[in-house]
């Protein structure tokens, strides 16, 4: 809106001159003359106007409001054109600030996102003020690092709120990048990491957009062209590989979560080893890669319903996920990869084989008494017992730092869950007394993350509801909604603790799960699968 149409309230008397201030001079900007003009009120810059001087250099227009705050940071405090102190907010950011990062961005952002070092960050900080993607690149680093570790470096703040402030922060110096700059690795991850922070702020529509930028400036790199990849050393090349990689996996991730379209085709290979990466994190960038390379071309039309699923297409879908190692019992434990790595393939591999079962049962392919896992009815409940057994082995924070992506995968899960048991009736007692604990225990685990969406919250709670209406005797006992207080946070070493409360009585269980074993199945969801991922 035009300042001349906001006529929505109106501004007390102010004093005007004809003279711009000594801010809008420095950078030829319009100024309005008022004792506080709108271009400073809008950049928190102190208001004061002084006698022409003759300009004796000329500045890049990225050095004017850093040089500006520099010259008048002495001036006093009681001169009738300044303004008030800057809100709490407001704060001086220099090369230490950006610094206190890194050891977080070491240890949750880069085995996930290997593609910037540690030093690479810190070429960024020492070159920012006189290189405008340099300074992007140090906001975006920031603003993913407190996006994934839920951790405000602002006490007035919280961390959502900060995020937020880095992004804007981006916006801004991304403006300076010169149009016909050459292309690099290190913009493209300005995008990307602009990409996840957004999505932590489950804004999925600008982060698809950030998601399509980077995969144009990739495009522009000619990442995957033979002719254009020889010509880089082994490292960069390898490099330039996990970036590829890494923008693809994010790209099927948003086709299955919110139905976007893919343009980008998977590479023939995996990422060379890289002798200048930690072994363990180019083994679990692997893997992360494998799994994601199997929603190929066939699973994302089955996905969108452009073509017929049939058994046989989910019978081998399930083999090839299961093929993979990750997450086995015989791979836990003698894995060189991190909690946090693994728990992050784990919970993907399920998510998975829980869409290859919703695609089936969106076309009534699945019966109760199948003989194969895939085709089962009560393939869920099956997954919950495996996924419980092997989220126990790890800390909640190995599953948090993931931010919202694995958070969604978790609520998938638990939501298909949670309609099984209410929709398919167990054969014994036993099945729906565990079947039930193991609803509670991943009930409980997704309620006490910080940041877990309300909105899945709500809709979990609803499936609880629904469990008391069978069990009015015990479940709302066994799947009380636990608070993030209720949760022991432990090392990784050992599992997380729920004080989750146990039933009152072995009577009494026993006659709630009888309660379910006995009840008519309500009728199963025909719909498709997009609708049991939103826990409709």
């Amino acid at each position: 809106m035009h300042p001349e149409m906001n006529t929505s309230f109106s501004l007390p008397p102010t004093r005007r001159t004809n003279q711009a201030c000594d801010a809008c001079k420095l950078r030829k900007v319009k100024c309005n003359g008022q004792e506080k003009c709108q271009q400073c009120n809008h950049l928190n810059l102190r208001c004061v106007y002084s006698a022409p001087k003759p300009r004796t250099k000329t500045l890049k227009r990225g050095k004017l409001i850093a040089q500006y705050k520099e010259n008048t940071s002495g001036r006093a405090e009681n001169s009738e054109s300044s303004p008030a102190q800057p809100s709490p907010s407001v704060i001086t950011h220099d090369a230490p600030f950006f610094t206190s990062f890194l050891d977080d961005y070491e240890v949750s952002v880069y085995p996930v996102n290997p593609i910037m070092t540690v030093d690479d960050v810190l070429a960024s900080i020492r070159e920012m003020d006189q290189n405008a993607e340099a300074k992007s690149f140090v906001y975006a680093y920031t603003a993913i690092t407190i996006a994934l570790t839920n951790k405000s470096p602002d006490s007035s703040s919280d961390s959502q709120s900060q995020v937020r402030y880095w992004l804007d922060e981006l916006i801004k110096a991304r403006a300076a990048i010169a149009f016909d700059e050459k292309m690099s690795v290190r913009r493209v991850m300005i995008s990307q990491f602009a990409h996840i922070s957004l999505m932590c702020l489950a804004n999925m529509d600008m982060s698809f957009y950030y998601v399509r930028e980077s995969i144009t400036m990739i495009q522009m790199l000619r990442i995957g062209h033979p002719e254009a990849m020889e010509k880089l050393n082994a490292s960069e090349r390898a490099r330039r590989q996990r970036l590829y990689w890494e923008v693809f996996i994010h790209e099927r991730y948003l086709a299955i979560s919110n139905y976007r379209p893919v343009v980008l085709p998977p590479l023939h290979e995996l990422p060379d080893f890289d002798p200048s990466i930690p072994p363990g994190v180019h083994e679990g960038f692997s893997q992360i890669i494998r799994l994601f390379r199997l929603i190929d071309e066939g699973f994302l039309a089955n996905w969108f319903g452009t073509t017929t699923v049939t058994r046989e297409w989910i019978d081998s879908k399930h083999k090839e996920i299961d093929e993979e190692p990750v997450g086995n019992e015989a791979h836990v434990g003698v894995t060189p990869l991190t909690d946090m790595q693994q728990a992050d393939l784990i919970v993907t591999k399920h998510w998975l084989r829980m869409l290859v079962w919703q695609m089936a049962m969106s076309k009534c392919l699945l019966s109760s008494v199948s003989s194969k896992e895939s085709l089962s009815l009560s393939f869920p409940v099956r997954l919950s017992t495996q996924l419980r057994a092997l989220m126990t082995r790890f800390s909640r924070q190995a599953i948090e730092i993931h931010g919202s992506g694995i958070q969604q995968k978790l609520f998938e899960l638990t939501d298909t869950i949670a309609n099984v048991i209410i929709t398919v009736p167990a054969s014994t007692v036993q099945e729906t007394a565990g079947r039930v604990d193991d609803f509670t225990f991943l009930l409980g685990f997704l309620f006490s993350l910080p940041s877990f969406d309300p909105v899945q919250k709500d809709i979990l709670q609803n499936k609880l509801e629904q469990l008391q209406s069978l069990f009015p005797y015990s479940a709302s006992e066994a799947g009380a909604s636990p608070a993030a207080s209720d949760v022991t946070t432990t090392s990784s070493s050992r599992p997380p603790q729920y004080d989750l409360p146990s039933p009152p009585s072995r009577i009494v269980w026993h006659e709630m799960a009888k309660k379910l074993s006995m009840a008519q199945p309500q009728e199963m969801p025909t719909s498709n699968p997009a609708r049991l991922i939103e826990g409709v």
